[in-house]
């Protein structure tokens, strides 16, 4: 009896051994690849990790990759001034992904967000079934979770390939994207698909997004990068990009609403928007207002206090109004200063800019420089409001968005604030305001005021 016992129990751990097998799939099955570029690159991107800071991580296969491809002029105008990681490796399967995580690939990183697509390799090598890659992807997600845990993942499905809904690894990928919805919270991981967008009506995938039917050209990157941008707003610079009305500050309320009822006029032909600065042209400023603007019906929309998230919010509720202006002078984010970013305060701007060129199709935004903070050229706010200023500039496109900066008007010659225009360090005399209108005035020429 002890025999058959001993036997039966032998067997019953063969198995359990040979069931637990069966269960790790290739797709599960944590894989490295011997090739010398792809070992060269993951120390190269462990490297680069180590070196911290950063926000937002792409993890995938050659589509991701292609970043630094066929996307890479793309990756550069969204993604050049953010700090991003690409961790895309050309032929990767969830298996080699496992490997890259269980071998530091999401070390010493804290990001914000990232952007997992893969398994179009799984499939396209036939070393998987859509169900096994889904699993992949699942204990992707898991591992990410554990390494990653303050980190929202934005996961993508499959990008489709082949020319039709006919095309069998079309069917595939559509099987994987079908079993990914089930994977998200939509709390920490969020699913979002819309690869909609590369398609025809019919569900065609045209070469002129995908020449070879499956990696993006420039085109099929705009796409994506188009797609994403609410989700980077969002997960990682919600704090100057979402937007934030004062509405339990009366006089904040009314001059709003005061603001928007002049917008609905249409009349101006220049807008000013701001925060106490620009708000300050109807006190300091107000005799140079009236000697270089009334002629234009400018109007003002500054409103003392605001920071960059204010000024989205009113820009989406009705601060605009019925204008149409030739020139839009926007300045914004000294008030964000003590409490955010660099890259938060230009994503701030950044995303004001976009609203405008949305909103004013016909108007030339002047991004004006943000004004000099801090005693002298040493202090902290002053070498933050230049790194701030270096990175607006590049918002500017010559065509439809200006830079414009006479910040070294505005201080004395060795670099330290000037009393005479600045007075209390952050806002300008009328000696000042003077001197915006002078310096403004030929640039306005140019954009035809």
């Amino acid at each position: 009896m002890r025999m058959i016992s001993r036997r039966a129990a032998m067997f019953a751990v063969l198995v359990m051994f040979s069931v637990s097998v069966m269960a790790q799939s290739v797709a599960t099955t944590p894989t490295d690849r011997k090739d010398d570029w792809w070992q060269k690159r993951h120390k190269a991107k462990l490297e680069q990790a180590a070196q911290g800071g950063i926000d937002i991580v792409f993890l995938g296969d050659s589509i991701t990759h292609g970043w630094e491809g066929g996307g890479k002029e793309i990756f550069q105008r969204y993604y050049g001034d953010r700090n991003v990681l690409n961790i895309g490796f050309s032929g990767d399967r969830t298996e080699h992904v496992l490997w890259r995580i269980e071998n530091g690939a999401l070390d010493n990183i804290q990001p914000k967000l990232l952007v997992l697509m893969i398994g179009t390799n799984n499939i396209g090598h036939n070393s998987s079934t859509p169900a096994e890659t889904v699993e992949g992807i699942q204990l992707i997600l898991k591992k990410i979770g554990e390494k990653l845990p303050n980190t929202k993942v934005l996961l993508l499905p499959v990008f489709p390939r082949g020319a039709n809904n006919e095309d069998t690894l079309r069917k595939r990928t559509v099987e994987i994207n079908q079993g990914l919805p089930a994977l998200a919270d939509n709390q920490r991981v969020i699913f979002f698909d819309f690869n909609q967008l590369f398609l025809t009506d019919d569900g065609t995938l045209p070469r002129e997004i995908m020449p070879d039917l499956l990696h993006p050209n420039a085109k099929g990157y705009t796409i994506w990068a188009e797609a994403m941008e609410p989700f980077l707003r969002k997960f990682v610079y919600p704090e100057t990009t979402e937007p934030v009305g004062k509405l339990d500050s009366a006089w904040w309320k009314n001059r709003h609403e005061q603001q928007c009822k002049q917008a609905d006029a249409g009349e101006a032909e220049i807008i000013f928007i701001g925060d106490s600065i620009t708000h300050g042209w109807e006190g300091n400023g107000k005799e140079v207002w009236a000697a270089n603007y009334n002629l234009f019906k400018a109007l003002n929309l500054g409103i003392g206090g605001d920071r960059t998230q204010h000024v989205i919010w009113r820009l989406q509720n009705g601060g605009l109004g019925k204008c149409q202006p030739k020139v839009a002078v926007l300045m914004i984010g000294t008030n964000n200063l003590g409490s955010n970013s660099v890259q938060e305060i230009v994503e701030g701007n950044k995303y004001i800019v976009r609203m405008l060129r949305e909103k004013l199709p016909g108007t030339k935004i002047v991004v004006l420089s943000i004004f000099p903070r801090g005693d002298n050229n040493e202090s902290p706010q002053r070498k933050k409001v230049a790194e701030i200023n270096a990175k607006l500039q590049k918002l500017a496109d010559g065509e439809n968005v200006f830079y414009f900066t006479f910040n070294d008007k505005l201080l004395a010659p060795n670099g330290d604030m000037d009393p005479a225009k600045m007075p209390d360090k952050v806002h300008l005399s009328p000696a000042g305001y003077t001197l915006w209108a002078e310096n403004l005035a030929p640039l306005l020429k140019q954009l035809g005021l």
